[in-house]
């Protein structure tokens, strides 16, 4: 297979990937194993070997006599075991010569991360030596509560007697921060019949090196293997860069530009965060006092409506989009009728793709789902309400997130299952005919179809990979109840032309 990028240097953006030749949505362009895989700095207890979280107890590597590992029957057969023999060796050699005891790791099991990527540099020279070369903006984390925060880590390291041959400290507080800058978060292992799960963090240094931007052409996953493999979400031209979106596609150009800042120490200049309108979706705006119809966006000290082109102070709407979320952070955003109320509330001040409404649409949608798949007869006011919310999110989404995205694909399918439900609804009630009933159940499978389209390259046993395999069953399902409804049509003889909405999207293999 012939390399799909190659490694570029400039100023601007440091090392970066680009596209060694024109790559396709959905090809895969890069696979890679992590470096390090961990624990986050702020973690419970979890086991050393395979990550599962240690609630109540716990036994010690019965090699080395520190790991704490899981209890009873040892890990699950399946999972990653990372408490290796260099490591075990190491672990074994601090409790004959220095006297550690388990409990010393338990305490520091923050530092877990830090402590393995550390070993790397005598079992791994060769990968050691490209993670030190990835960026740590170590000078700028200096004098910062970051470096106070890791001030525990060093000490830790200093007393296994790691930091020798004129090390410093500095080692480690770089350690930290190439992790904090460069890290992917790693749906760690959940716990059987519980289904908690830590958060893990990993490195991986191929995937290190793609650029940000707030409009990405690259779609990133990690396995069960804890493999992270990227694809192209849209079609990348042979010398354009690869970006991968670092921050929420739906968040604020501030709250992204705050996220960058204090995560990965850059402020984003890429088209979206340069355009006030956030191309055109107003996700930051509010709707104008003056004119009442157009949109005040901020620009500088002062926000400026794009209809009437008037000028208001940031004190006035600044304080108004401030009061709204605030208001966000204080409800129920599991109770239908506060998340209703709000959104009826907001929507007076702020524009309608603004991020405070969508994220309280998306929680709405969520509780309306899970309204829908509890009660036995759920009222057609709810689907319609639902499937309102959906079509409302997904046009932002294609804007900000163009072609493979797995929000939209999760909103896809959600908007293909509910127009079923209302349809069938409808249809079992006699309010709608036969061929009305099709019409619904077309319109569905368009949506279902551009869902798989995107949930395809998933994972097989992530979340979004098993509604893969739902959604599969669902479209077969769905495929057979049209050709029973056109049957029926057919029997009556009635007659009823398929157009080709029904065959615009057609689903692609991954492309290797």
């Amino acid at each position: 297979m012939s390399l799909k990028y190659e490694v570029k240097t400039s100023n601007k953006l440091g090392r970066y990937l680009v596209a060694a030749k024109d790559l396709r949505a959905g090809e895969r362009i890069l696979s890679d194993q992590p470096f390090v895989l961990g624990p986050n700095s702020d973690t419970s207890l979890v086991c050393f070997n395979c990550y599962l979280p240690l609630i109540s107890k716990f036994l010690v590597c019965k090699n080395c006599g520190l790991a704490p590992i899981c209890p009873g029957d040892g890990c699950p057969e399946h999972s990653a075991k990372w408490h290796n023999q260099h490591e075990c060796d190491f672990f074994r050699n601090l409790k004959l010569n220095k006297g550690t005891s388990p409990m010393t790791m338990v305490q520091n099991v923050g530092s877990l991360l830090v402590l393995r990527a550390l070993l790397k540099q005598n079992n791994n020279p060769l990968e050691w030596k490209i993670f030190l070369e990835l960026e740590s903006h170590l000078d700028r984390r200096r004098e910062s509560s970051v470096w106070e925060y890791y001030d525990n880590t060093v000490k830790f390291i200093q007393s296994l007697g790691l930091l020798e041959n004129g090390q410093n400290q500095d080692l480690v507080q770089q350690i930290c921060a190439a992790i904090d800058v460069n890290s992917f978060e790693v749906r760690g292992p959940p716990i059987p019949a519980i289904g908690c799960a830590e958060v893990l963090r990993g490195v991986y240094l191929q995937a290190a090196l793609l650029a940000h931007d707030c409009v990405a052409n690259t779609h990133m996953s990690i396995n069960d293997n804890n493999v992270l493999v990227c694809h192209a979400s849209t079609d990348i031209k042979k010398g354009e860069p690869i970006y991968y979106n670092y921050t929420d596609p739906l968040k604020g150009t501030v709250v992204r530009q705050q996220h960058l800042m204090i995560g990965k120490y850059f402020q984003c200049t890429c088209s979206r965060c340069s355009d006030i309108t956030e191309m055109d979706t107003f996700m930051s705006s509010a709707i104008c006092p003056s004119c009442k119809t157009g949109y005040m966006s901020k620009a500088g000290e002062s926000w400026i409506c794009r209809s009437c082109k008037k000028e208001s102070e940031h004190s006035v709407i600044g304080h108004k989009v401030q009061c709204c979320s605030d208001k966000l952070e204080v409800i129920n955003k599991k109770d239908e009728k506060e998340l209703e109320e709000y959104i009826k509330y907001v929507s007076l001040v702020l524009a309608p793709n603004h991020y405070l409404l969508l994220d309280a649409k998306q929680r709405l949608a969520g509780v309306l789902r899970d309204i829908i798949n509890r009660e036995p007869r759920p009222t057609k006011k709810v689907m319609r309400r639902k499937i309102e919310l959906c079509k409302e999110l997904l046009p932002v989404l294609e804007t900000l997130s163009p072609g493979i995205c797995r929000i939209k694909a999760i909103t896809l399918y959600e908007l293909h299952a509910t127009i079923v439900q209302l349809a069938k609804k409808l249809f079992d009630a006699r309010e709608i005919t036969a061929s009305v009933f099709v019409d619904e159940l077309l319109s569905a499978e368009i949506h279902l179809k551009l869902a798989l389209e995107m949930l395809v390259i998933e994972p097989g046993n992530s979340p979004e990979g098993e509604l893969c395999a739902k959604a599969l069953e669902e479209y077969r399902a769905l495929k057979l109840t049209i050709a029973k409804v056109l049957d029926s049509i057919h029997a009556e003889g009635k007659v009823y032309e398929i157009t080709e909405i029904s065959e615009q999207v057609t689903l692609h293999p991954e492309i290797d």
